[in-house]
């Protein structure tokens, strides 16, 4: 690892602002919108972080020019891990590079080639400064329109029409959406928490499930949240981004996830409340435990756990296969697992009917149906690997209340998932005696279904039968008067 280049002001920045690179930045207009900010560029720091060995030379000219002109660096720290080619990158590990290198009493991970406004800077120091218990992300506006590539410095009401896929109403579409946010809101595109507090959880998890591609800071928001932060979204400062070569991600790497690039093992962790990462990085496990013996270089050159960047080589893992939960349990029980597979089928049919029927209404060209025929596969992959995913969550959410003797439960949510808790229930010692439904109906596989409003009578478990829209049915079953010990979430 080498720094390349080092500026410190003798007072410590407000705030660091991490930017990270894989050797995947071919644009570094960011700083051009960092340098531009309506606080003084001593209130806060911005760290680069280049995982593997390039030295970005337009990053050394701009550093010159600043030096010749007298301006502040676009940089304080520019960092190069010198990680082998041969092994994938781990933005997990340039998270905690980025907390061990920073001074900023708050920490920001952002989005390395978007674009921020003069504002950026001041709305998360203001936003601290009123709630310092807080961890806050900033949601990022989309354009998919190419006549902004190669990077042409684009006006934010030129990034706002033509291209754009969330923006409605003042507000990014994730901010307004009220049922599935986890998906919707872009979790990695800016995460900001007090430098003290992502110590005190021990940083950003390493675990190998989250190379790649799939994860990012939100992993640690869920964890914060477990320890007693408060997350919230902010409504007014955005970030904005433009299309390029491998926006979305190409040919990458992806941990386990629920098909739609949510980590599970992030999921599963909000699920537990654990609050302390699977694998802690050396360097954030001194920090925390006050090893002020440890002087910054050493600690700084700790933060690469070399024992484990052999697993992570790119050649190990295209080996590595994931096995499919249904696949694996179909000798175990082939008639419950058929009928997993079925109603799998059937939930992939119904989420490529809504999906073909959303698109048959908008505008389109002979290029949009020929773009949109290519991604049909990868979207039924994605849907498969998520139905998938839910089932498993069923099946770890009725073993779970297995073992602290839960004989039966009610269940409230979605029909598709209440039958697959059904037919999961068909070998197990728990049963579901009610559904609970909004909707009218007289049965569902033989149980009686209840209208929501008589759940107030009811005095066992409830099992929340779906993945989203979670928080409002909570709210909803809370303000019937269920005990929040008795809704059990998948």
């Amino acid at each position: 690892m080498e720094i390349i280049f080092e500026h410190k002001n003798p007072t410590p920045p407000k705030i660091s602002i991490v930017l990270l690179d894989w050797n995947c930045r071919e644009s570094f207009h960011i700083f051009d919108y960092l340098s531009n900010q309506t606080v003084s560029r001593d209130q806060y720091e911005v760290i680069w972080i280049e995982y593997y060995n390039r030295r970005v030379q337009e990053i050394e000219v701009r550093l010159k020019e600043c030096e010749s002109q007298g301006k502040p660096p676009i940089v304080d720290q520019w960092i190069v891990m010198g990680i082998p080619d041969t092994v994938y990158y781990h933005k997990h590990l340039m998270y905690n590079l980025g907390i061990v290198a920073s001074r900023g009493k708050i920490i920001s991970l952002c989005d390395s080639d978007a674009i921020v406004t003069p504002t950026f800077v001041e709305s998360i120091v203001s936003s601290f400064d009123k709630d310092p218990d807080i961890v806050l992300h900033l949601d990022e506006v989309r354009n998919v329109d190419k006549r902004f590539y190669p990077f042409n410095y684009p006006s934010l009401d030129e990034i706002l029409k033509k291209g754009c896929i969330n923006w409605k109403e003042g507000k990014t579409t994730g901010l307004l959406d009220k049922d599935d946010q986890l998906h919707t809101r872009n979790y990695g595109a800016c995460m900001c928490a007090q430098r003290e507090d992502l110590i005190h959880i021990g940083g950003a998890d390493e675990h190998i499930d989250y190379l790649g591609h799939v994860c990012g800071p939100y992993e640690m928001t869920f964890r914060l949240v477990n320890s007693g932060k408060r997350e919230i979204w902010h409504q007014e400062e955005f970030l904005y981004h433009v299309w390029h070569p491998g926006t979305d991600g190409k040919g990458n790497y992806c941990g386990p996830h629920d098909g739609q690039n949510m980590s599970t093992t992030a999921l599963n962790g909000r699920l537990t409340c654990r609050v302390m990462p699977l694998v802690e990085n050396p360097a954030i496990t001194a920090l925390r435990l006050n090893e002020d013996d440890i002087i910054y270089k050493p600690l700084l050159l700790q933060a690469i756990p070399e024992e484990n960047i052999s697993d992570w080589e790119i050649e190990k893992l295209s080996q590595h296969k994931q096995s499919s939960f249904m696949l694996e349990n179909f000798f175990k029980q082939p008639v419950i697992t058929l009928r997993l597979l079925i109603t799998s089928l059937k939930m992939l049919i119904k989420q490529f009917h809504m999906k073909a029927t959303t698109f048959s209404r908008q505008p389109k060209s002979l290029k949009d149906i020929l773009r949109k025929v290519c991604k049909i596969y990868d979207f039924l992959r994605n849907m498969n690997k998520y139905n998938t995913y839910v089932i498993e969550r069923c099946r770890c959410c009725l073993q779970e209340m297995t073992s602290k003797d839960v004989k039966e439960f009610a269940a409230y949510g979605t029909k598709d998932v209440v039958g697959i808790l059904y037919k999961l229930t068909l070998s197990a010692p728990i049963k579901i005696n009610l559904v609970f439904d909004k909707l009218e109906g007289r049965s569902f596989f033989g149980l009686n279904v209840m209208p929501i409003e008589a759940v107030k009578d009811y005095k066992g478990k409830i099992v929340v039968a779906t993945l989203v829209g979670v928080d409002e049915i909570v709210q909803l079953l809370k303000s019937m008067g269920v005990d929040e010990n008795r809704i059990i979430l998948l």
